[in-house]
């Protein structure tokens, strides 16, 4: 692991740690600076801003179950994401219910519209999604990001495995199948990371 990862690593625990005590609108960077052992200006060399700290870490997750491997999207591919996230679930809860103008919502709803068209358009050797493909993404991804947010909170009965099965059977075989032909394509902006 590089000296960078390690420094966003530090970061990323730190904060962590900072919110299971305060929201993350209180958060503030120097204070997490204070607690990493390091000034603003380093913060700010990996990150705008503390919620793309947050999307680091988000990523950072789902590297961890995708990486370089191939995609094999499965229900059990699912349900390994999901485990990640509970490890961090009072994290992802804190971040989640941060409804501001940057939050995790909004940026998990855009990393999951946007991995769906480019899988579909890998897939078809670079053709667009039709337009109702493109809204089946978007109604699914909306949807079970609903579901998520249940489960997160605690407020579902469904189980990971329930909740896993239903996202899997649940996306269209449009998408299923640009899922297994092609693997995650890392944002850009985190290229360098993973």
């Amino acid at each position: 692991m590089t000296l960078k990862n390690q420094t966003k690593l530090l970061f990323a625990k730190k904060l962590e740690e900072m919110l299971e005590s305060i929201s993350l609108e209180q958060v503030r960077i120097v204070e997490l600076c204070k607690r990493v052992g390091t000034i603003p200006q380093t913060f700010y060399y990996h990150f705008r801003d503390k919620y793309e700290l947050v999307a680091w870490i988000f990523l950072y997750d789902f590297s961890v179950v995708y990486g370089d491997r191939s995609p094999n999207y499965t229900k059990n591919r699912i349900i390994e994401i999901l485990k990640q996230i509970e490890k961090r679930r009072t994290f992802y809860l804190k971040a989640y219910m941060d409804q501001s103008q940057n939050s995790i919502n909004r940026y998990i709803q855009n990393f999951n519209v946007q991995t769906a068209i480019t899988a579909v358009k890998n897939s078809r050797d670079g053709e667009e999604p039709t337009e109702m493909e493109i809204n089946q993404i978007k109604y699914h991804s909306y949807g079970m990001m609903g579901l998520f947010a249940e489960w997160l909170a605690g407020t579902s009965k469904l189980t990971i495995e329930k909740l896993a099965e239903f996202q899997y059977e649940c996306t269209p075989d449009f998408l299923k199948q640009a899922y297994k032909e092609h693997p995650f394509q890392r944002s850009k902006l985190f290229k360098e990371d993973f």
